[in-house]
């Protein structure tokens, strides 16, 4: 009986100093483990911020060109989002201006920095060299690593595109876009402004709809023009039935053109929104014209109801087959609101409601301002 307590005390004897032995080495292996999971955790968090700051930067420089102001953006927004209490530093050095280019819709784009510092790109890239390189480590394990030097650099890689797009300009020249935007159109009455004895066919009236179109078109394209991005416009007007006037094109003068020439022979019709979409997506998926890898976007703006032809949507199919994005825009409180807005919906647009020239031409601006597409890599 004596030996078998014998026996049991030295067992717990042994125990006790297995743990006494086992305990620090336990200890020290939590703690390696728990260092681990925090570098993981920090490295995340800082792709996390080094994503919002490329974008911020590259959103700040396809508006403005300036490279100081898509900096303080990305500063901006690492100060906004700190990791592990630490703000990620950046530099210009971090930041390199370039083009984002793809060969096709299936492709990922490939950033190639700009050659020529004049040159103004369409993506930024951001490097966390400042962060990875800096002279203390921004960053410090949880626990001491018992003379190892565990120095947490993240060194994270991000890049904002804007995407390159082909926009279709589709715009209504029906009968009662010969009227101002408070009279409502009737086929017995000539418009308040026509001079005596007009008629279709003529140069359209003063004060016109079509006018205030014209002139909201011509605003569009110039904040088109005046961004660091040249995206190609087609132009397609609809009446009875839809014509392609203008191929993509670089040059934004030839769709002032058409619109011109049209204001100069005002023939009028019924209003075919469906005419119109098909020809617009024809003049957007040319292939003479089209850039196999350009986002594809379709502005349609009409001031009344469909009446004619092919329904608007039997080409919703079409146009969401093509990846084309649809923007709508109705001026005057005669037009289809409802229908306007649902054929937006549909395509991964929105809708814009225009009462008067003013708000038309703010409703084309604020979709220039949309058109810019930020992707992140």
């Amino acid at each position: 009986m004596n030996r078998l307590r014998n026996q049991s005390r030295q067992s717990e004897g042994a125990v006790i100093v297995l743990l006494v032995i086992m305990l620090p080495v336990l200890l020290i292996m939590a703690a390696y483990a728990i260092n681990i999971a925090y570098v993981e955790a920090v490295t995340a968090d800082s792709q996390v911020v080094t994503d919002a700051a490329v974008c911020a930067a590259g959103r700040m420089y396809v508006q403005t060109g300036d490279k100081a102001a898509a900096l303080a953006a990305a500063q901006d927004a690492a100060a906004r989002n700190p990791v592990a209490g630490q703000v990620v530093p950046i530099n210009m050095g971090d930041l390199e201006f370039g083009i984002s280019v793809r060969e096709s819709l299936e492709e990922g784009y490939s950033f190639e920095p700009l050659a020529d510092e004049n040159q103004v790109g369409n993506a930024v890239r951001l490097t966390t060299l400042s962060l990875a390189n800096a002279p203390n480590a921004v960053f410090s394990p949880l626990f001491p690593t018992l003379g190892t030097n565990l120095e947490i650099r993240p060194r994270r890689i991000a890049v904002s595109t804007q995407s390159t797009m082909d926009v279709a300009l589709v715009i209504d020249r029906s009968g009662s876009m010969a009227y101002a935007s408070d009279e409502t159109p009737d086929p017995y009455v000539n418009p308040a402004a026509a001079p005596a004895e007009w008629t279709y066919g003529d140069p359209v009236p003063p004060n016109s709809r079509w006018l205030d179109l014209v002139a909201s078109v011509n605003a569009f394209n110039g904040f088109l023009d005046d961004s660091p991005q040249s995206e190609k416009l087609c132009l397609t007007t609809y009446a009875s039935s839809g014509t392609r006037n203008c191929d993509l094109t670089q040059a934004y003068s030839h769709i002032s053109d058409q619109l011109d020439g049209i204001s100069y022979q005002f023939e009028g019709g019924g209003t075919s929104v469906g005419y119109g979409l098909e020809s617009g997506l024809a003049a957007l998926t040319d292939d003479s014209h089209a850039r196999p890898y350009a986002v594809r976007t379709m502005v349609l703006m009409s001031d009344g109801h469909h009446n004619t032809g092919r329904s608007p949507e039997s080409m919703t199919y079409a146009l969401k087959a093509s990846g084309v994005t649809l923007f709508t825009i109705t001026f005057s409180d005669d037009a289809d609101q409802w229908r306007m807005a649902s054929l937006a919906n549909e395509c991964g647009g929105e809708h814009f409601h225009a009462s008067d020239a003013t708000q038309l031409q703010n409703a084309f601006e604020q979709i220039a301002k949309k058109l810019p597409s930020l992707m992140t890599q």
